[in-house]
């Protein structure tokens, strides 16, 4: 299957993407400063369509992967993992020489093993504790 890669999307396909996995959707505002301010953003696209997006905030050493989406009709096709791949190369072309950026996320529920394959590993580990979380609502 052909597809590109672009930096960006536009909100209203995020919103898309996110509705057809069940998740909300996002005032358009919010999205736009959100991308604007991501360090990067992947998106794919088939037949001018745009089947999956995903998104890193950062700041040179540390990336948090806030967003991968892929449209649910393409699910299982290996789009997720060319997004995180996508991401990991723009990480490492960052990074500078004998220097080290560490890629961060907080898996959904059951899809540990789908960012196993893509290289994460369980949080604690080594030296790590448990990955924590705050939400804030309005």
């Amino acid at each position: 299957m052909n597809y590109i890669i672009e930096n960006g999307i536009d909100p209203l396909e995020y919103n898309r993407l996110r509705n057809t996995i069940g998740w909300d959707s996002k005032d358009e505002s919010l999205i736009k400063d959100a991308v604007n301010s991501s360090a990067i953003v992947k998106s794919i696209k088939i037949d001018d369509k745009t089947i999956g997006m995903a998104r890193a905030i950062g700041d040179g050493i540390y990336y948090l992967i806030v967003d991968v989406v892929v449209d649910k009709e393409y699910h299982g096709k290996g789009f997720g993992k060319v997004l995180i791949d996508e991401i990991s190369k723009e990480v490492y072309g960052r990074t500078q020489v004998g220097q080290k950026a560490s890629i961060i996320l907080i898996s959904m529920q059951g899809k540990e093993g789908f960012y196993e394959k893509c290289g994460f590993r369980k949080v604690p580990f080594d030296f790590t504790g448990y990955g924590m979380m705050k939400s804030i609502q309005k």
